[in-house]
């Protein structure tokens, strides 16, 4: 039997979800208004999914969870930045 969650990771798990949504948005606008080229769009897309299903799987370890949010949206600012 698990323990249930607590306070702290279910916390972290909000913090992280948002970070993960927001990243995903600012994505899809840069690819809305052609700041990012379409392979990178899609290969962002690739990762940020992985990104999502990883945090899913591993929700409870907060360390972990938080460096895949934030790993999310600095490879997404370099790639942006290196595709311009």
């Amino acid at each position: 039997m698990t323990r249930p969650p607590s306070e702290r990771q279910v916390l972290y798990a909000l913090v992280a979800a948002g970070w993960l949504i927001v990243v995903g948005v600012l994505a899809g606008v840069a690819a809305a208004l052609e700041v990012s080229p379409t392979a990178w769009t899609v290969t962002f897309a690739v990762l940020w999914l992985a990104a999502v299903v990883e945090s899913v799987r591993s929700w409870r370890r907060t360390g972990r969870l938080l460096s895949v949010a934030l790993v999310a949206f600095v490879v997404w600012v370099a790639g942006t930045l290196l595709t311009r």
